[in-house]
């Protein structure tokens, strides 16, 4: 298996002017919510008090999807609210942002910097599965943006095969949401 910048930037010529990138995952783009922290390699057992809440809030998730996608749908409606409470008592819930997830990595937006080969702990829940995940990954990118913000690029470590189905059917799932929401916006 390639790195995470092999899967991104190798790609072989096809036929005409297309180039076609070649990857050993699927992917998508989606928007979910995302704790992560660097692991501390000498106390990786200690949680922070937000990543602690973060657990406390998808606990039973995977035991009724239909339940927690209706209370994601809400909780996406009131993130407004709950960032003006945030702000208000220095209370952080983790904030839904833009990704690209695949079965050997993500990409996403973060407002620090990480050094490449950083050890960072990601925990989210993907929506359409309800699928609670807890990722071990590695830092391949970190690539500062004009708003200043950074795009981080990590790989997944030590991923159980039950946990990258998990993302795989996520993935595939919300695929097939967009494809269909595609199709159903009328061409003029």
């Amino acid at each position: 298996m390639g790195s995470l910048d092999e899967e991104v930037v190798q790609g072989e010529p096809v036929s005409g002017d297309v180039t076609e990138l070649r990857r050993e995952h699927a992917r998508c783009d989606d928007r979910i919510s995302l704790f992560y922290a660097p692991i501390d390699t000498e106390d990786e057992a200690h949680e922070s008090s937000a990543e602690s809440i973060f657990d406390g809030l998808v606990t039973g998730a995977d035991d009724n999807p239909r339940l927690y996608k209706l209370l994601f749908d809400i909780d996406q409606k009131l993130n407004l609210l709950l960032k003006h409470m945030s702000d208000s008592d220095g209370f952080a819930l983790p904030e839904a942002t833009d990704v690209n997830i695949s079965g050997g990595g993500l990409r996403f937006v973060s407002k620090e910097s990480f050094t490449e080969g950083a050890l960072l702990r990601i925990k989210t829940v993907l929506p359409n599965l309800a699928g609670k995940v807890d990722l071990k990954c590695e830092v391949v990118r970190s690539t500062a943006k004009e708003n200043g913000t950074y795009e981080v690029a990590v790989k997944y470590l030590d991923l159980s095969e039950a946990t990258r189905e998990i993302i795989i059917k996520y993935i595939f799932a919300t695929q097939r949401k967009q494809l269909r929401s595609e199709r159903s916006i009328p061409t003029e």
